[in-house]
C-alpha cells in the first residue's frame, strides 16, 4: 500500500502544488546539503508521530502500526533513494555489485 501512496503523492501533490520544494530534487540546482524537498521528511514525519502517539494511547492499536509502517517506509526510502542513488552522503559509493549500479545510473 505505500508503493501506491508514495507513487501518488509523488505524481500528484510533489509535481503538483508542492513542487516549489521538490524541483531542486530533479533540477540539482542546489549544491547545499540541503534541499527543498528536504522538508517532506517533516511533512511526512507529522502525521507519523501523530499516528503513533495516539496508537501507543489506545493499546498499541492499528494507529500505532499504520505510523510504524509510514515511519520505516520513510527510513528505507531514505536509505536507498538518498543515500544510496543520489549520493547524498557518500556512503555506500565503491559499489560493485551490478544490480545496484543499474539501480543508480537509470535513476540520475
Amino acid at each position: 500500500m505505500m508503493e501506491g501512496a508514495t507513487w501518488l503523492i509523488h505524481k500528484y501533490v510533489m509535481h503538483g502544488f508542492l513542487w516549489i520544494l521538490h524541483s531542486d530534487h530533479h533540477d540539482h540546482s542546489t549544491e547545499r546539503n540541503l534541499e527543498k524537498n528536504d522538508y517532506f521528511f517533516i511533512i511526512f514525519a507529522i502525521p507519523a508521530i501523530i499516528l503513533m502517539c495516539f496508537g501507543s494511547r489506545q493499546g498499541f492499536n492499528y494507529l500505532f502500526y499504520i505510523g510504524l509502517g509510514v515511519t520505516l517506509y520513510g527510513m528505507a526510502y531514505f536509505f536507498v533513494h538518498d543515500i544510496f542513488i543520489h549520493q547524498r552522503i557518500g556512503f555506500l559509493n565503491k559499489t560493485k555489485n551490478p544490480y545496484l549500479l543499474t539501480i543508480r545510473r537509470t535513476h540520475k
